[in-house]
């Protein structure tokens, strides 16, 4: 544990973290700076009280195990009860309303419309580069596009609304997005004053009671296309989160007809975990898909050998391939060397971490025995220190896209419970298998057709940039929701040699 002040308790340790780091870094930095000092176990406690409570910090998967969820991250996001909060049979209850979602079958019929929103951007991205001279296009910031067009997806997925934010604006996307600008105003993990800040908290609390009238809307909409029992003749067999969870609904809960439509508890549910959905189904996804595009043309080699395996995929149209995907989405279960690189870059770069709760039965042994309680604090799994931890990582800040394709007994090859963007164990992410699909989607639609040239000391200038502390990164990690590249990533799009 750091030196600990009688009165400033860990603040003092945290500022002298935050003085030799860059002003915009994320507060993963800091405490995977405290890591390497005091961690010598894997794991450490800090007190950042009034900051935040008292933690745990995880930097060893042996010890990153899933105690209990924890609530107040997540409520100005979704007001309620999610399931990243939920435990036990409340949990389950609820996860069974959604499951049917995410089967293989409903996620595959979802592909025609995830693979129509990205030629949309594909599109943006050839006038971006037919613009330019041989050298690419102008500087541009990629990630609002990536963010539009998962905003796009998401909607249509889990509301089954059409909100257009590629083209233009729609008032439940744009009061989603402020939700979380508001959220991040009031707990800024390096400014604790938005707490105390009234007029922070007034705006916080109505534009969430905007965003759930703007659901309630949606859920509204879908009910009156149950009530017409339209859904059930649609000749697309793709359902979107809400109408799963309809349909779970009126068949288990026995509620008498569609016609009554839902109780207010149920609303209330719905609410919560249609906003939990569609942040962790956009936010994170597009930092992941920004990130990709730093991390794999950082490395000429890996889009060469990604284009070798598109052409042998997909054949030498390149063209053809988003017909291809929606007409047969297993295809992309033969990309190992794509699929490979998106998890590489998901290691070096994760978009968060594990917070649950500790409890007085819960204590984490590590390897040697030594044992920490978690009575009375949160536990942190800081994934960014995990998957970059030496001990168990060869080469850990080498982009090695072969690690998730050596055979066991290989040095590159991942110890168990390293690797965790979605989480570990019982608790794994329902959403990854989607997500997997969407980044390998992207990835095909560009690694054949475009170069991408990471800007950022065009867009530095003559500012010094001091990136020891971040692992000499130009794109590090950034609080944004989802952790996200820094400067909305920077770069310039020409079309592929």
């Amino acid at each position: 544990m750091p030196p600990f002040n009688i009165v400033m308790g860990h603040l003092l340790e945290a500022k002298a973290a935050v003085d030799v780091l860059l002003p915009e870094a994320h507060s993963v930095y800091i405490l995977n700076r405290l890591a390497t000092k005091y961690a010598p176990h894997g794991a450490y406690y800090v007190d950042f009280t009034p900051m935040a409570w008292p933690m745990l910090v995880v930097t060893d998967p042996h010890l990153a195990t899933q105690p209990e969820e924890l609530y107040a991250w997540f409520h100005p996001i979704t007001n309620g009860q999610s399931l990243f909060t939920q435990n036990g049979a409340a949990w389950k209850h609820d996860r069974n309303y959604f499951l049917p979602f995410f089967s293989n079958q409903n996620l595959d019929a979802s592909m025609p419309f995830v693979v129509g929103q990205m030629a949309i951007f594909r599109d943006m991205l050839r006038e971006k580069a037919g613009k330019g001279d041989n050298s690419g296009s102008d500087m541009f910031v990629l990630e609002p596009l990536v963010l539009s067009m998962m905003n796009d997806i998401i909607g249509k997925l889990v509301l089954n609304a059409d909100l257009g934010t590629q083209h233009g604006s729609h008032p439940l996307a744009k009061t989603m997005l402020r939700q979380l600008q508001l959220k991040f105003a009031v707990n800024n993990p390096l400014d604790n004053l938005g707490k105390l800040n009234p007029l922070k908290l007034f705006n916080l609390w109505n534009n969430s009671r905007m965003l759930d009238d703007q659901i309630k809307s949606q859920i509204d909409t879908r009910l009156q296309v149950w009530r017409s029992e339209k859904s059930q003749d649609e000749q697309n067999d793709f359902k979107s989160l809400l109408d799963v969870a309809l349909d779970t609904y009126f068949g288990r809960d026995g509620a008498s007809s569609p016609r009554d439509g839902v109780s207010s508890t149920f609303s209330k549910t719905l609410c919560s975990q249609m906003r939990k959905f569609f942040f962790a189904g956009y936010d994170s996804t597009a930092s992941t898909m920004a990130y990709c595009c730093y991390t794999v043309w950082k490395h000429p080699e890996v889009p060469k050998k990604m284009h070798a395996e598109h052409d042998q995929v997909f054949g030498s149209r390149v063209d053809s391939a988003m017909d291809t995907i929606s007409e047969n989405p297993a295809i992309l279960n033969s990309l190992p060397y794509t699929t490979a690189a998106i998890k590489e870059t998901m290691r070096l770069f994760p978009a968060a971490n594990g917070i649950r709760h500790g409890h007085r039965d819960l204590f984490l042994r590590d390897e040697q025995g030594n044992e920490f309680p978690t009575e009375g604090c949160s536990v942190q799994m800081l994934h960014y220190a995990i998957q970059r931890n030496p001990k168990v990582w060869a080469r850990p800040l080498d982009f090695l896209p072969e690690r998730f394709l050596v055979e066991p007994g290989h040095e590159l090859y991942l110890a168990k419970g390293a690797w965790r963007p979605f989480e570990y164990g019982p608790r794994l992410c329902t959403g990854q298998q989607l997500v997997m699909k969407e980044v390998k989607t992207f990835l095909v639609l560009l690694a054949r057709e475009f170069d991408i040239e990471e800007c950022y000391s065009e867009m530095d200038g003559d500012r010094k940039m001091d990136l020891t502390h971040v692992d000499f990164e130009k794109a590090h990690l950034v609080e944004a929701g989802a952790a996200h590249p820094r400067a909305n990533f920077p770069c310039r799009v020409s079309f592929s040699g």
